[in-house]
This record gives C-alpha cells, sequence and structure tokens, in this order.
C-alpha cells in the first residue's frame, strides 16, 4: 500500500512538472506522460515494490475509460452517412498495413503467428495522442480530423476484436499450448460471446437511460457521476463475465448513452477521471521501456522509425484514394496516423500472455511505438500542408465528399430555461436565433428536445457542456441562473473558452457585480434595482405624482445604482442580434 502510494505521488508531481515543462514548447501532455514513464522505468522496482498490480489496474482502467468515451462520442447519425468511408476505408487500411508490415516481418524472420501480431500492431494508430493534437491545433472540426476519427474508430474496434480471438488464434498456432482450449471450443466460446453480447447491448440499451432519468430527476450530481461511472464499470465487467474483452464492453455502455441526453454530462463527469488514468496509461507504457535495449538498437529503430512513418503515410493514402477520398485529405490523414497507437500495447501484452508473440519483438515494437509517438504532434501539424502540396496546393480539403457539413453556426446560448429563460429565447427566436439551452432539469431538456428546440442536459459549469452547446463560436452567452454560485462558475469558463463572446447575466444583490465581472461577465441585469424600480412605481402611484413621471424616476434609479456600482446595468450599446 505504502509503495503504490508513494509511486502515485512521485509520478503525480513529476507528471505535473514535465507537462508544465513541455507546455512552454507547445507541446502534448501525452508526450510529457510517455518521456515520464521512460524516465521512471529504471526505478519501477523502487516505485511500485515486488508487485506491479496497482500500474496494472489503473492501465486498465485507463483503457475501459477511454472505449467508453468513444462510444459515448459516437456521433451515429454521421457514421451512417459515411458507413462505406468507415467499412472499407478502415478495412483497407488495417488490412493493407498490417498484411505488408506482416510480411516485411517475416522476411526479416519472425515466424508466424508472431509476424501477424507484429503486422497488426504497426496498423493500429494513437486515437487519444492524435485527437489530442488536432484538438490542441483547434481544427477537430477540420475534414482531416473527421475522416481521422472514423478510421481510428474502425481500428478500435478491430484491436478490441482481434484481442478477444487471440484464444482462438493460439489453438491455431504451430506451437499450442497443452493447457489452452482445443479449436474446437474456443470457437464454441467465440460463437456464444457473439450470441451474449447483442443481449447485453440491448439489455443495457433498456435499462442504463432508465436509471440515469431516474437519478437525473433528483438533481444530486454526486449520484448522477457514481452512477456514471458505475455503468461503464458494470456493463465493462458483463462483457467480460460473458467472454468479451473490458474494453469492448465499455464501448458497448457508451454506445447505449451516447444518443440519450445525458451523454455530454456523463462526459464531463468522468473526463478529468479519464484524463488522470490515461496519463497513468502513458506513464505505465514508457516505464515498460528498456533504455538499454534502445541504445543497443539505435540504428535499427532509427530506421525502422523511418521505414514506419514512410510506409504507413503512403498505405493509409492509398487506402483512402480507393474510397475515391480527395488526394488533400487522404494524404494528410495518413501522415497524421503514421504512428504506433496504445491499442497496440494491449494487443502486444495480450499476446505475449499467450505466448504469441516473443518479449524481445514486443520491446522492439513498443521502443518504436513510443519513438512514433513522440513525432505525433510534429505529423498532425504539417498533415494540413503535406496533403496539399501532395494534390499540387489544391484546396479541395474543405469540399469533402463523405462527410456532411456540420450545421449553422451557434450563436446564442441560454443557461435556465426558468420565466427568465424562457423569455430570453422567445426573443432570440423573434429575431430569427435559435439558441442552444443548457438545463438541469432532465424533463425540462425532454420537452424543449420533442418540441424541436436545440437542448442540453448538464452543468454549464463545465467545459465539456459548454464546448457540447458550441460557447468556442457562438456570439452571445446569457445566464439565467438564480443562484450566485451557479453563475460564477459558467461566466468564468465561458469567457477562458471564448474571449470574443458577449456574457449577459443576472444578479440578485449589487454587491454581486464585483465577482460577476472579475469572472468576465459584459453586462449584468440587477434583481435589486428592478425591486427599486417597482416599489417606487408603486410609491408615485399612491401620492398622485403625475404618469410621465414614472419612466423618469424609472431611468434616474437605475442610473444612481450603476453610479454606485462602477458597473452598467445595461450594454454600453444596444444590443441587435445578427441575423443568420
Amino acid at each position: 500500500m505504502h509503495d503504490a502510494f508513494l509511486a502515485i505521488t512521485f509520478l503525480t508531481l513529476g507528471a505535473a512538472a514535465l507537462v508544465w515543462l513541455l507546455q512552454r514548447f507547445h507541446m502534448s501532455p501525452i508526450i510529457a506522460y510517455i518521456l515520464l514513464g521512460v524516465l521512471a522505468g529504471p526505478f519501477k522496482g523502487w516505485l511500485f515494490g515486488a508487485g506491479h498490480e496497482t500500474s496494472e489496474t489503473v492501465t486498465e482502467l485507463a483503457i475501459i475509460l477511454l472505449m467508453f468515451f468513444i462510444g459515448l462520442e459516437f456521433h451515429l447519425q454521421e457514421l451512417r452517412a459515411n458507413l462505406k468511408l468507415l467499412l472499407l476505408g478502415g478495412t483497407l487500411q488495417v488490412g493493407i498495413s498490417a498484411v505488408s508490415a506482416g510480411v516485411i516481418s517475416t522476411l526479416f524472420g519472425t515466424p508466424f503467428p508472431a509476424s501477424a501480431i507484429l503486422g497488426l500492431m504497426v496498423a493500429f494508430s494513437s486515437t487519444a495522442l492524435v485527437f489530442k493534437a488536432f484538438e490542441d491545433r483547434r481544427e477537430s472540426d477540420s475534414q482531416r480530423s473527421r475522416v481521422a476519427l472514423l478510421l481510428l474508430v474502425f481500428q478500435d474496434l478491430a484491436a478490441i476484436l482481434i484481442v478477444s480471438l487471440l484464444p482462438l488464434i493460439k489453438t491455431f498456432s504451430s506451437e499450442p499450448d497443452p493447457a489452452a482450449p482445443s479449436a474446437a471450443m474456443a470457437i464454441v466460446r467465440f460463437g456464444a460471446l457473439f450470441l451474449l453480447l447483442p443481449l447485453l447491448f440491448f439489455g443495457s440499451r433498456w435499462l442504463l437511460p432508465r436509471a440515469f432519468s431516474t437519478v437525473a430527476s433528483t438533481r444530486t450530481p454526486e449520484i448522477f457521476s457514481l452512477l456514471s461511472l458505475g455503468a461503464c464499470l458494470s456493463v465493462a465487467l458483463a462483457a467480460h463475465v460473458a467472454g468479451a474483452s473490458l474494453a469492448l464492453g465499455a464501448f458497448l455502455g457508451g454506445l447505449v448513452l451516447c444518443q440519450t441526453p445525458f451523454a455530454s454530462q456523463i462526459l464531463a463527469d468522468l473526463s478529468t477521471l479519464r484524463n488522470l488514468a490515461l496519463a497513468f496509461f502513458f506513464v505505465t507504457i514508457g516505464m515498460l521501456v528498456d533504455l538499454s535495449f534502445v541504445w543497443a538498437h539505435a540504428v535499427e529503430l532509427a530506421g525502422a522509425l523511418i521505414a514506419l512513418l514512410g510506409l504507413k503515410t503512403l498505405l493509409t493514402t492509398f487506402a483512402l484514394r480507393l474510397t475515391k477520398t480527395t488526394m488533400a485529405v487522404s494524404a494528410g490523414v495518413g501522415l497524421a496516423l503514421a504512428q504506433i497507437g496504445e491499442f497496440s500495447f494491449v494487443l502486444g501484452r495480450e499476446a505475449m500472455s499467450q505466448q504469441l508473440l516473443s518479449a524481445t519483438d514486443f520491446q522492439f515494437l513498443l521502443s518504436l511505438a513510443l519513438l512514433s509517438m513522440l513525432a505525433t504532434p510534429f505529423l498532425v501539424q504539417y498533415s494540413g500542408s503535406f496533403g496539399r502540396w501532395c494534390a499540387g496546393n489544391a484546396t479541395d480539403e474543405h469540399a469533402p465528399p463523405h462527410v456532411p457539413p456540420k450545421g449553422k453556426q451557434v450563436r446564442a446560448i441560454v443557461v435556465g430555461y426558468g420565466p427568465v429563460g424562457r423569455t430570453l429565447t422567445r426573443i432570440l427566436k423573434d429575431f430569427g436565433l435559435q439558441p442552444v439551452i443548457i438545463d438541469m432539469n432532465i424533463e425540462t431538456v425532454k420537452k424543449l428536445t420533442a418540441s424541436d428546440h436545440f437542448a442540453i442536459f448538464g452543468d454549464a459549469g463545465r467545459r465539456e457542456i459548454l464546448r457540447a452547446a458550441g460557447v468556442e463560436t457562438a456570439a452571445f452567452l446569457l445566464v439565467t441562473l438564480p443562484d450566485l454560485p451557479g453563475r460564477i462558475p459558467v461566466v468564468a469558463t465561458a469567457r477562458m473558452m471564448n474571449p470574443n463572446i458577449k456574457i449577459l447575466t443576472r444578479a440578485r444583490y449589487l454587491a454581486e457585480h464585483v465577482m460577476l465581472e472579475d469572472a468576465g461577465a459584459t453586462a449584468i441585469s440587477y434583481e435589486e434595482a428592478e425591486v427599486a424600480v417597482g416599489l417606487a412605481w408603486f410609491l408615485l402611484r399612491e401620492i398622485g405624482a403625475p404618469e410621465e413621471d414614472f419612466e423618469r424616476e424609472a431611468d434616474r434609479i437605475r442610473n444612481e445604482i450603476a453610479v454606485r456600482t462602477g458597473f452598467s446595468v445595461v450594454m454600453p450599446s444596444p444590443v441587435i442580434p445578427p441575423k443568420g
């Protein structure tokens, strides 16, 4: 216990320091985690003691959460529209890359099935690294990023399936394990798995949305967060009991929930845990590297790295061109996916446990994979210009034949759908704007969605919820939440994500203006001021003052409050929502 606590303490502090250092050079945090693992590798016996159960548990949790998130972010409508590219492009990319790498491995003397395993390991790319790199460059909506997503989803699913098939492959290997099940038994188990997984999927599809709906109606964030993690782990465990991998079960769980109104809030609740688990996953992968092996095989690794990047770029480009994807996109995606991915480690370790891969071959691929991962930010950075160069400087990347363009840019977001939120939504629609509404009442969200509004269930103070609502491109954010602790994180997070957005918020008391101003509010409407105006109108009416004095006194009260607070209660100039 003390060994594990000591290891986590040192690795957490080391990761924080290294991420901070590399961020100064605009490098991905994942690169820092890998480097930390490589540096800590020689001391892993001291850090973890004799057993490595802690690191293995964290690694498995990271893979489970990663696959759960991939399932949650699975845009079924877009994937249906691009089913040909997903299936044909993915099959061609994985198949051509795996066969080519396997043949080359065989030519260098690697026996079957180890050569086939090595070929498959080379075929897979890094989902976590590639999309982190696209996100850092604000290119997540680019055509290259979206086509790369389709291929990576196919790769991840193929990797999970292959890991499940390894026991079956073992029964047909040239040196079968006497303790392994017979071929007939392995086939029976595999067939049973394909019968049980649909039952698990449809059973979860019936149960989980009902459970989340019940919990969401309590409006207790802690229960919702616990259920989010519990749903992920329980479906993964159920799949494992059925004979599949934990990762496949987690993916099915995410797929079940991806089209429910709870998906964005689940992503928000588990994102921090996933990021921490992935950090330790890449650290533990880095710790597997034998620096003495790398030094002894430096020349071979350098040559293999050049060959890997060139071969995967060429083969992925060729596979996508066969699906009639434009040259600019094909070549750009080919370069971006030229590295070896995290699921290759999972496949390699499982193959070693099945005695299908030698420790030497695994160490060589592991070292090669980490070197290719270190190059990923640069591969993504130059993928666009490389694609345009290959296409003769054509600009056809923004005219994709496969992926339909997204809808209109979000112009306004309304947080909270109480009486104030409903009024503002009506005004925006009267001016031709269809706002995105964020609310924590699941019944409200369901009714809004049924009435053709774009509504999101979740805590608007979370980055993931605001991102799902489109805050990074929105022009206006209207915060109508009644309580100050609820408003401040929404205002501050939105201002951080979009420095140019106009944030209009309500405030109950005049004393709140400093906190809201510091958080980034553009304009504040005070309930206290309107109470004073209302009482003044009543008083003037009772004392018989002329009606023409009512509006003048109301303006005077508002101006006096504005002078006292130092913050205008209205926008400096009229807010006229742009058309379109």
